[in-house]
């Protein structure tokens, strides 16, 4: 069978991890990358024996390609993929889809139009550890996810979009039901209308309560995931790659009526899950397989995280009113 022959745009960090992955597949042919800075398109260029180009319009006039991977910034990632599937070619799109709903939708419409297979990013869903909480996981009242980084190398958006979104997905995978009420509150450290640090509790029909929060300022790396059930919790830690440490304990009671806690404590090796997306990716364009997570599925964690950003404009915005309010006061004064 021929080769699928495809290119990256966008060779930051994301970009360079895809490129060397589908360089090494042996069902793919890298044919291109593109980057705005020569250095790196030199660099890919170099290594792989491949063309370059500063612009994906060059890309898309110039190469004989069937998909591409879009790792470029997420305020690019509508015109780009709007340009990449009208010239017909599939597309894997690292998260977030776009950066609003509406793009979203006629990303995904025209996907459909096309018949082209459109992917979204979410590399948590690849997690062992994740899977595995779908096949266990039946009744949560309580989910506290966070995701702590030192990294802000992300600037075109916020917190929201860049880091929590991926706990969103992964709760919005285990629960059934929807969002009954939501609190948002955030700080802007370096960059006005553009969160670094975000708390959201959301609280859903079924009773289920999330608590979420996310910072790129950290000085502690802390990505943990605690689900709590009647009869059992699951904790997860995800922050000593290549491992997600999975604890469940259970209650349960002995001859005596006393009750215990039992512990299962697990060290899942999570090989690689940007390998295994973009493999799944792959194999859904040459061999038509169902999806691990629908555009459905994009578009739901795409609304909430939209809905948080609104309600957290919202929550500032009244805050600057009080605090100008304030300040008029003291003037007067």
């Amino acid at each position: 069978m021929r080769k699928t022959r495809v290119a990256v745009i966008g060779v930051g960090v994301m970009g360079q991890y895809h490129s060397n992955i589908y360089a090494s597949l042996p069902q793919t042919e890298l044919v291109a990358v593109v980057d705005p800075c020569l250095d790196r398109r030199v660099k890919l260029e170099t290594d792989y024996n491949i063309n370059s180009y500063e612009n994906h319009i060059e890309l898309l006039n110039n190469e004989n390609i069937d998909a591409v991977s879009l790792a470029a910034p997420t305020s690019k990632h509508f015109e780009i993929a709007l340009d990449v599937m009208n010239a017909r070619k599939h597309l894997l799109i690292e998260k977030p889809i776009t950066a609003n709903v509406e793009e979203a939708k006629t990303l995904i419409a025209l996907s459909k139009q096309n018949n082209l297979v459109l992917q979204v990013g979410h590399i948590t869903r690849f997690y062992k550890a994740v899977r595995l909480l779908k096949e266990k996981v039946t009744a949560p009242y309580l989910i506290e996810a966070k995701r702590l980084s030192r990294n802000g190398r992300i600037v075109d958006v916020g917190v929201i979009l860049d880091l929590m979104i991926h706990d969103i997905d992964i709760v919005l995978g285990l629960i059934d039901s929807k969002v009954k009420s939501m609190t948002v509150s955030g700080h802007s450290l370096h960059q006005p209308g553009i969160e670094d640090v975000a708390s959201a509790h959301v609280v859903f029909e079924d009773g289920c309560i999330a608590n979420f929060l996310a910072s790129r300022v950290a000085t502690d790396i802390d990505r943990s995931l605690i689900i709590s059930e009647k009869t059992q919790t699951f904790q997860l830690d995800f922050s000593q790659p290549p491992f997600t440490e999975l604890r469940i304990q259970r209650t349960i009671q002995d001859d005596f009526g006393v009750n215990h806690i039992q512990a299962d404590i697990r060290k899942i090796h999570e090989q690689n899950p940007l390998k295994e997306e973009i493999s799944h990716f792959l194999d859904r364009i040459r061999d038509n397989i169902a999806p691990i997570g629908t555009t459905n599925d994009d578009l739901r964690s795409l609304e909430l995280a939209s809905k948080m950003l609104k309600l957290l404009e919202f929550d500032q915005a009244k805050t600057n009113f009080k605090q100008d309010k304030a300040n008029g006061a003291n003037n007067v004064n």
